[in-house]
Order: structure tokens, then C-alpha cells, then sequence
């Protein structure tokens, strides 16, 4: 079972359960065909509550029958036809994939289901990260001050797995992106999956926090990083602040997002930050930033980034790298710490 579950994801199964469960948590890849929608499921575990198990699945046959009931069984067939190792699955594996099989095998269509469900498969999600033991590879953990360019430096090894990706969220205050975060379950359910299929005896990762944005890394994985070999990447400021003006700003612009949103949503970050920084600080960044801006300036822009760096994010990296100074074993420019982990691996 244990080897079913994690070959779930290369394959896209169908996953039976309204919208509203699939958005809180699916199997990777997975394509949402409900045989109940939101409005229809609500309705039905109404009628549960109400008058039992009979008079629920009653309720639930007669909203979906005739040209909906066809038109059910049109989509999964033809996913099935793109996709023949696929199974279907619901929350428990229970009454709704046993009558999607039984509608699909009245039509000639074969088809296999998930047994226990998404419920078994979110709880052997789980049981993965409840022992630090399960995380038997040797990991390698890529630091350095924020803008030294380590998530392109991962990106760059086969071996890595790349969690800021999964979060969709750079890892910082202002590392928001406009299309949002997966729920905290899709992002251990992904999580899991890559690690548990990587293939390779190291396993490469940026440093990051106990949280990315609002996904927290799942179990023993941070206590993990925390215990792993630290390679540092050492990069000049002038350099770190041209990398988070081109990524932050440049790439955002040219990518389609107005200078006027762009500047509100860092203002916004900012803001989050300001008792940590100090009126002072505070007042300073928010000046340049707002001249950068309206000027269209990489020089003040890198002003304002650069003060940030120094004044926040270097002060708080520091800290928690001296906490960790007995686990870096290299430390040097990027080519340097390339060669390091090459012969490493």
C-alpha cells in the first residue's frame, strides 16, 4: 500500500469530492471531477444528519440523474481514456467512488478506486514526518544573506528539491506572490511525494525557516535542515542588491504588474515589518522606495533594498547562523561552493 501511495501522483487521478474539499487538500496531479458539487454535498449531509445514511444517498441520486448523471460519466470516461492507470477516489473511499464504479462498469468502462480514500492517503502523509528517522539521505543546506542567489544556485543541481516553489512564496516578508499559496496539506501532500520518489543519495536544499509564507515545513523536516552540513554562499552587498532588484522589481515589471500595485503591495510588506525596523528605519526605507518608484530608478531602488538587507534581514540571518556555525563546512563565493558540493556528490 505504502508503495501505491507514493506512485499516486504519476498518474492524474479523478478525485470525486466537491470543490470545496479538493481546494483544502488532493493527491498531487489529480483533476477534480465531483459527482456531487458544493451546493449538492451540502445538501446531502443535511439530509444525513436529518434522516440517516438511506434517505442521504436517495437524495443524492435524485440531484444527479438523467443528462447530469450522462454528462458525469462522459468526463470521467474520457480522463479515463487519457489517463488508464488512473483510480478515482473520494474522502473515505466509501459511497461515492463505489457508485462512480458502478455508473462507469454499467457502461463498460473499467475502473479501479483508491481505497481508504484521500483520508488514507493525508494519513500516511502525516506519518512520514513523525520520526526524523524517516529522513534517511544526507542533506546538504544552502545559506547565505538574503540576495546571494541561492534559490537559482539550488535550481541548478539535479539532487535539489526546491521548497519555495512548492510554498509559491520566495521565503521572505515580501516574498508574497500574487497567485497565492497551496493550503498547508497540498504542500505537505507535494512534499512528501518529491521527497519520498527523489532518487538521488544527497538531497540539496535552500535554508529556509520553520515557515514559507503560511506553509510551514511539515514533522521533523526543519529539525533536519537545522542538523544538516551548511554551505554558505558569500556574495557582496552590491551584488545581493542588484539580485533582489532584478527578481523583486525588474521581473515583476516586466512580467505585467503596474509600478503603482507593485509599490502598495511593498508598502504593505514593509509595514509588517515596521517595529522590528524603527520609525527611524522605517521612514527612511519607505522614502526611498516611494522615490524609486516614481522615478523609475535602479539605483534608488537599490538604495532602499540594500538598506533593508543590512538593517533587517542580514541582522536576523546572522543570529540564527551563529546558532548553526558547528554544521558549515564550506564557505566561499558561488563557483567555490559549486565545486564543494560537486565533489560531495
Amino acid at each position: 500500500m505504502s508503495l501505491q501511495l507514493r506512485n499516486l501522483s504519476n498518474v492524474s487521478n479523478i478525485d470525486l469530492r466537491s470543490e470545496n474539499e479538493f481546494k483544502k487538500g488532493s493527491i498531487p496531479r489529480s483533476v477534480n471531477i465531483p459527482i456531487l458539487n458544493n451546493d449538492q454535498f451540502k445538501k446531502v449531509g443535511i439530509e444525513y444528519k436529518k434522516n440517516g445514511s438511506d434517505a442521504a444517498v436517495a437524495l443524492g441520486h435524485s440531484l444527479v440523474k438523467g443528462s447530469l448523471k450522462e454528462e458525469l460519466i462522459y468526463y470521467w470516461t474520457e480522463h479515463l481514456k487519457k489517463n488508464p492507470e488512473c483510480l478515482l477516489y473520494c474522502f473515505r473511499g466509501g459511497m461515492r467512488s463505489e457508485i462512480a464504479v458502478k455508473w462507469l462498469n454499467g457502461c463498460g468502462v473499467k475502473v479501479n478506486r483508491l481505497k481508504g480514500g484521500y483520508k488514507n492517503f493525508r494519513n500516511w502523509v502525516i506519518s512520514q514526518h513523525l520520526d526524523i528517522e524517516n529522513y534517511i539521505k544526507d542533506w546538504i543546506i544552502i545559506g547565505g544573506l538574503t540576495g546571494s542567489g541561492k534559490t537559482n544556485f539550488l535550481r541548478s543541481f539535479k539532487e535539489s528539491i526546491d521548497l519555495e516553489q512548492i510554498a509559491n512564496h520566495r521565503g521572505s516578508a515580501f516574498g508574497v506572490r500574487d497567485s497565492g499559496q497551496p493550503t498547508q496539506s497540498n504542500f505537505e501532500n507535494i512534499l512528501t511525494l518529491d521527497y519520498l520518489n527523489h532518487k538521488y543519495e544527497k538531497l540539496i536544499l535552500e535554508d529556509e525557516s520553520r515557515t514559507i509564507g503560511r506553509t510551514g515545513l511539515p514533522g521533523f523536516w526543519y529539525q533536519k535542515m537545522q542538523s544538516s552540513k551548511l554551505v554558505i554562499l558569500e556574495v557582496d552587498d552590491d551584488k545581493r542588491a542588484e539580485n533582489i532588484y532584478y527578481e523583486y522589481v525588474y521581473d515583476e515589471i516586466n512580467n505585467g504588474t503596474s509600478e503603482d500595485n507593485l509599490l502598495e503591495k511593498y508598502l504593505g510588506s514593509l509595514n509588517n515589518i515596521k517595529r522590528r525596523l524603527g520609525n527611524v528605519v522605517y521612514d527612511n526605507i519607505k522614502d526611498l522606495m516611494k522615490s524609486a518608484f516614481h522615478q523609475n530608478e535602479k539605483e534608488i531602488h537599490k538604495e532602499w533594498i540594500l538598506r533593508l538587507l543590512t538593517s533587517y534581514y542580514d541582522k536576523m540571518y546572522s543570529y540564527k547562523l551563529d546558532m548553526r556555525k558547528d554544521f558549515v563546512v564550506h564557505k566561499g563565493e558561488i563557483e567555490s561552493c559549486r565545486d564543494y558540493i560537486n565533489a560531495m556528490l
